[in-house]
């Protein structure tokens, strides 16, 4: 009698994943947060996955730090077919110089085509000096990836002066070749629980760090998250301003408003020349463009630089009085009101 369903699904979810056997193939160096794969993280293996297959090679993850047995599976459940970890008490916090290092001999053994980074701190200085090190090629702040298969040349979409405009770049010579990704650029991908392996784990001799924590600094507040990554924004438009009294009082509920939902405060030009917000906070492809859970637009009338700096934003409300306003045309959600 043959096997049910149910008995094919029971196997399923016990089967592990063998580590690939050799070198080449798509590799993803993992940022963690807080002890977590961070969302980059995620997005980078996605990308890697679709090289991959068109590569027809293997996706590696590389998980470096103390105590990160507990990211290992994410790793695998996100697409990679075999990782590598360097567990050691010297790699509790990011030092550029033990992590370049471990990272450098493993990639001369490895012989990788692709490796992928998340434009993080870290990430833009790893990859910068590896390939610098080993003679690789490198594109950085990518948005989107395509292929060559003839050459297995990857052509990587970056902006250029703010994101007024994008430019495609390859490294047809280079290998292996490095990207880093931007934040939010690339989807997630569905995390499959039946996926599951066993890390191979990479020897770490302890070197006298160039830098010694003498001690944690007191009284320090961290840096809000920066605004590209922010899940959630509320940003106010000239709209959102007390036309009666002269005062940016609707400006101080947008920022009521923000907070109750945890989320970051921004605006459009207009917003920055009423004095409401730092230039830094301007949401415009030659300002910021982001890609949060919740984009909140109040009082912004959305001219094609703002409304293309959304685009990647998950859910749009837009509260607007001009029911002609170019925001609504990109808004899920859309309240035709005086803010």
């Amino acid at each position: 009698m043959g096997e049910s369903y149910l008995d094919l699904l029971m196997a399923q979810e016990t089967e592990e994943i063998s580590e690939a056997e050799g070198g080449g193939g798509v590799w993803v160096v993992a940022d963690l947060v807080d002890g977590a794969v961070a969302p980059v993280t995620l997005e980078a293996l996605g990308a890697a996955r679709n090289l991959a297959d068109s590569l027809g090679a293997y996706v590696y993850g590389v998980l470096l730090g103390e105590g990160v047995a507990d990211s290992v599976q994410t790793l695998y459940q996100a697409g990679a077919d075999g990782v590598r970890v360097a567990d050691n008490s010297s790699l509790a916090r990011f030092a550029l110089g033990p992590y370049l290092n471990i990272l450098a001999d493993l990639f001369e053994a490895e012989q990788p085509e692709v490796v992928i980074f998340g434009a993080t701190h870290a990430g833009q200085q790893l990859a910068a000096r590896l390939a610098q090190r080993l003679g690789g090629g490198l594109i950085e702040h990518v948005t989107a990836v395509s292929l060559d298969e003839a050459t297995r040349t990857v052509q990587a979409t970056f902006p250029m002066y703010g994101g007024e405009y994008f430019e495609i770049a390859a490294c047809p010579e280079a290998r292996p070749q490095f990207l880093t990704i931007e934040p939010g650029a690339f989807p997630a991908p569905f995390l499959d629980t039946y996926r599951k392996g066993e890390p191979t784990l990479l020897e770490v001799v302890p070197a006298e760090p160039a830098v010694r924590v003498v001690s944690p600094a007191e009284g320090f507040e961290p840096p809000p998250v920066v605004l590209a990554q922010a899940p959630v924004i509320v940003a106010a438009g000239r709209q959102a301003g007390d036309g009666s009294t002269g005062l940016a009082a609707g400006f101080e509920l947008v920022k009521q408003l923000a907070a109750a939902l945890g989320g970051r405060v921004a605006g459009d030009r207009g917003a920055r020349d009423a004095g409401w917000i730092e230039p830094e906070q301007i949401v415009d492809v030659r300002g910021v463009t982001i890609a949060p859970q919740v984009y909140v637009a109040v009082g912004i009338r959305g001219d094609t630089f703002h409304n293309a700096a959304i685009e990647e934003a998950k859910f749009i409300v837009a509260i607007h009085p001009d029911p002609d306003a170019p925001i609504f045309q990109v808004a899920d959600l859309c309240l035709e009101a005086d803010p």
